[in-house]
C-alpha cells in the first residue's frame, strides 16, 4: 500500500534548464495552445499546468482524450505527470508569486467542527483560484489554509507582473462580496515579484512529483503574507514598479520581515 512521503523524504531536482526555461521564462507553443483551448471548457479542478479540466462536463470531454488525474499526484493530469517525470528539474526564472492566508485560522477552526473549517478553505479556494485563473496565473502550491500562486512569463505573457497586481486587486474584491456561514472570510494577500528557481521537487521514492519555488524573492513574499491584515493585499514595492502601477499605491509602508535583511517596501493600490 502506498504511503505519504514525509517532508523529509522530498528533493528539489536539477536538469532539463533548457527546457523548463523555455516553457516558465519564454512559453512554449505547445503547452500555450492546450492552456488557451482548455481554458474554453468548463471545470473547476484543472491540471495546474496545462489547465484540463479533470472534473465536471469539461473532465467528461478530455477524459475521452485519454486525460485524467494522475495517480500519482491529482493536482497534474495524466499528461503533464509524464512530462515531470520525463523531464525532471527546473530553471531560474523571473516570476510574480502570491501568498494567501487565512487570517486567524487557530481561532477561527476552535469555533468549528473539523468539517465546517474545511468547507471554510475550500470556500476560500473556490473563491480565490477562479480570479487567479482569469488573470493568467496558476496555483503553486496549497499550504494548509494558503494558497501560492505564481505568473511565470512563459505562462503569463511579457505583462505577468501587471496582470499579477490586477489579479491580487481582484481577490481582495471578490472576498469581500463572498460571505461564509453569514461572515466575510478573513484573508490576507501579498504579492512580490522577482527571480526564482522553479522546479520539480520528487519524493525518495519518486512517486510524488510536484513543482515548488524557491529562492529569497519567494520568501520575501512568504514573509510580507505575514504582514498583510484581514482583507488586506500588501504589494512590494517592486512589483508595482514592474507592473508600471507605482503612481497608483498609496500608503508605501516599510516592513522589517523576519528573516529578510533589507527593509521591504510595499502598499495598497488605489481602487480602480
Amino acid at each position: 500500500m502506498n504511503t505519504i512521503p514525509h517532508l523529509d523524504e522530498f528533493a528539489r531536482e536539477e536538469g532539463n534548464e533548457e527546457l523548463w526555461h523555455q516553457v516558465f521564462q519564454i512559453g512554449h507553443p505547445v503547452l500555450a495552445k492546450k492552456q488557451r483551448r482548455f481554458t474554453l471548457l468548463p471545470g473547476r479542478t484543472r491540471c495546474k499546468m496545462c489547465y484540463a479540466p479533470l472534473n465536471g462536463f469539461g473532465g467528461w470531454i478530455t477524459k475521452r482524450m485519454g486525460l485524467e488525474a494522475s495517480s500519482r499526484n491529482p493536482l497534474f493530469c495524466n499528461a503533464c505527470d509524464g512530462f515531470l517525470k520525463a523531464f525532471p528539474g527546473g530553471a531560474e526564472v523571473d516570476l510574480a508569486i502570491m501568498f494567501c492566508d487565512l487570517r486567524g485560522s487557530v481561532e477561527i477552526s476552535s469555533r468549528m467542527s473539523p468539517k465546517e473549517f474545511k468547507e471554510l478553505i475550500v470556500f476560500m479556494r473556490e473563491t480565490i483560484i477562479p480570479v487567479l485563473w482569469r488573470s493568467e496565473g496558476f496555483v503553486l502550491q496549497f499550504q494548509g489554509d494558503s494558497i501560492i500562486g505564481v505568473w511565470p512569463p512563459g505562462f503569463s505573457g511579457e505583462d505577468y507582473v501587471k496582470k499579477a497586481v490586477d489579479g491580487a486587486f481582484k481577490m481582495t474584491e471578490a472576498l469581500k462580496n463572498a460571505t461564509f456561514q453569514g461572515e466575510n472570510v478573513p484573508v490576507g494577500i501579498a504579492l512580490h515579484s522577482g527571480r526564482a528557481y522553479l522546479g520539480t521537487v520528487a519524493s525518495v521514492g519518486n512517486d510524488l512529483q510536484e513543482v515548488s519555488a524557491f529562492g529569497y524573492d519567494v520568501n520575501v513574499a512568504a514573509r510580507l503574507s505575514d504582514a498583510a491584515k484581514a482583507g488586506e493585499v500588501l504589494i512590494s514595492e517592486a512589483a508595482l514598479n514592474a507592473a508600471g502601477r507605482q503612481d497608483e499605491a498609496v500608503d508605501l509602508q516599510s516592513f522589517d520581515l523576519k528573516g529578510v535583511e533589507m527593509t521591504v517596501q510595499a502598499g495598497h493600490l488605489i481602487k480602480q
